[in-house]
């Protein structure tokens, strides 16, 4: 059910493996299980530690909604089990050999909970929770899975641009939305050091705080209400920036 709006809410951005960041993050804020702690996905991947941080998010009993890269997983595991049962099946999931190794280390309980992060969370009357965005013109329960995933830009009609097709009569999708939900999200860079922020109707604010941790960034959460913003610095890099789906 979504929290009392008058309690503090910690939405934290794309973790990425990061793990050692995400504890010094959690330090920093002082979670200590008395708030709502909620996480924008892409828990998995790019990071040294992506099962740790899974287990970790378990542990803390937080809220998830589901990024790209979890559901990268998600359909992986579906496809390796359909391929156990069925000789000569090949899995149409592509992973390289570093992600396959991460994805075997997963436990049939840590792909269970990654299975089951829905595509997008209601904090309160206002506030929602995504992992990537949403096509302007629609409600919240009309969008697709798939564009709540990987959600970057529109055109003018509001509807999703393929990653690459961007272009001049394109925009941010944050710049565009016209709620009446204000909107937490990660999936795009927009900036290795603060988070985007758009006030794209009156009432309505997007923020985007994904700040690459895994890219040699920032970690950053949003504590609601204050709106208040918190950071730790990346370790070093630990993948090269690079547009990705």
């Amino acid at each position: 059910m979504p929290g009392d709006a008058s309690e503090r809410t910690i939405v934290i951005g794309d973790v990425h493996g990061c793990l050692e960041e995400l504890d010094a993050l959690l330090s920093l804020v002082s979670a200590k299980g008395g708030e709502e702690l909620v996480f924008v996905g892409d828990l998995v991947d790019r990071g040294p530690d992506p099962v740790g941080v899974v287990r970790r998010v378990r542990e803390l009993g937080a809220r998830c909604v589901m990024g790209n890269h979890d559901e990268k997983h998600v359909r992986f595991a579906k496809h390796e089990a359909r391929r156990r049962r069925e000789p000569g099946y090949t899995n149409p999931v592509a992973m390289n050999d570093e992600r396959t190794r991460e994805h075997r280390m997963l436990s049939a309980d840590d792909l269970a909970f990654l299975a089951a992060r829905p595509t997008y969370l209601r904090l309160d009357a206002r506030w929602v929770v995504v992992h990537g965005g949403f096509e302007t013109g629609r409600t919240i329960e009309e969008q697709k899975n798939a564009v709540m995933l990987r959600m970057r830009h529109v055109d003018l009609l509001g509807r999703m641009v393929s990653l690459g097709q961007e272009g001049p009569l394109t925009s941010p999708w944050a710049s565009r939305w016209q709620g009446p939900e204000s909107v937490v999200y990660g999936h795009d860079v927009h900036d290795l050091e603060d988070p985007r922020i758009d006030h794209p109707a009156e009432g309505v604010s997007c923020y985007g705080i994904d700040t690459g941790c895994c890219f040699g960034g920032r970690l950053t959460a949003l504590l609601l209400p204050s709106r208040e913003i918190v950071q730790v610095s990346a370790k070093r890099a630990y993948a090269a920036l690079r547009a990705e789906g």
